[in-house]
């Protein structure tokens, strides 16, 4: 039974936001690489409201609060920072369609310095967090991820 996979094998996660991740890496260090980073981080984030994550209130307030700070010491646009700001605000509330338009207002804000590779990702999370009844198709509970001490 060769080529087969193993029937107790997990699968393998597969990382989906690969071409502004290689952007950000391409970037040279300043400004350009740091707006990079930031929509990797806020899309990261934002996919946490989706399957199979489905993070918690609890959770995604401390990680939109965490990404609040570190956002504060990045060198980004006003512009940029503002709408960063509305789109951690609305994952606070886990408001998906507030969410999908402050994204698009990241991507419009970034769109000099996101290439074509990277605008494809963060649409295709847009049109996640947009669809109609998405949210109700997780079978996986919520998770609940808190460190606790050993």
């Amino acid at each position: 039974m060769m080529g087969q996979p193993i029937r107790y094998a997990l699968i393998c996660p597969e990382f989906r936001f690969k071409a502004v991740l290689a952007l950000a890496g391409r970037a040279p260090i300043g400004g350009e690489r740091e707006i990079a980073l930031a929509c990797l981080q806020v899309a990261r984030l934002c996919a946490g409201l989706l399957p199979p994550y489905a993070l918690t209130t609890e959770v995604m307030v401390l990680r939109a609060e965490n990404t609040r700070q570190w956002l504060s010491a990045l060198a980004i646009p006003q512009g940029m920072r503002t709408v960063a700001a509305r789109i951690l605000e609305a994952l606070a509330g886990l408001d998906r369609a507030r969410v999908a338009e402050g994204l698009a207002d990241l991507v419009i804000a970034a769109a000099v310095q996101l290439d074509e590779a990277s605008r494809t990702e963060m649409d295709g999370l847009i049109q996640e967090l947009s669809a109609p009844g998405a949210a109700e198709t997780s079978f996986a509970p919520p998770i609940d991820v808190h460190l606790q001490a050993s």
